[in-house]
């Protein structure tokens, strides 16, 4: 089955964007706030570059398998969907078993948003 190319071409995007963001938010609130948010930030931001690394791979595979768009299009949303109880669960996991400073890591979640209208710029610029 021949596969679009443009989800996995934008999860590769934003993928990228994510490392980018950890990493210069990271250094950024190392210098202002410590290591605390530093980690925390980070490691919220590399949670969502996993995720869309893991939808890019599940919809690579599920194309090659030959899976219909509609299964497609349903596991994402699924998969979307549960990413949102996961951030629940993480946040809940920071505050209690870890040091880490939970309103870093709540921006660090918050880079996903930062990414999105970082690509749709970037996009928009280039048409």
């Amino acid at each position: 089955m021949n596969c679009d190319s443009a989800f996995p071409d934008y999860t590769k995007k934003i993928t990228y964007l994510l490392l980018v963001l950890a990493a210069v938010g990271g250094i950024v609130t190392q210098l202002i706030w410590g290591w605390r948010v530093s980690v925390a930030f980070s490691l919220a931001a590399l949670f969502h570059a996993a995720f869309f690394l893991f939808l890019r791979k599940m919809y690579l595979f599920w194309t090659e398998t030959g899976r219909d768009n509609l299964f497609i299009g349903r596991r994402i949303a699924g998969f979307a969907s549960g990413r949102f109880f996961i951030e629940i669960l993480l946040c809940v996991l920071v505050v209690v078993f870890t040091p880490l400073n939970i309103l870093g890591f709540l921006a660090g979640l918050l880079s996903l948003v930062a990414a999105t209208y970082w690509e749709r710029i970037a996009s928009a610029i280039k048409e």
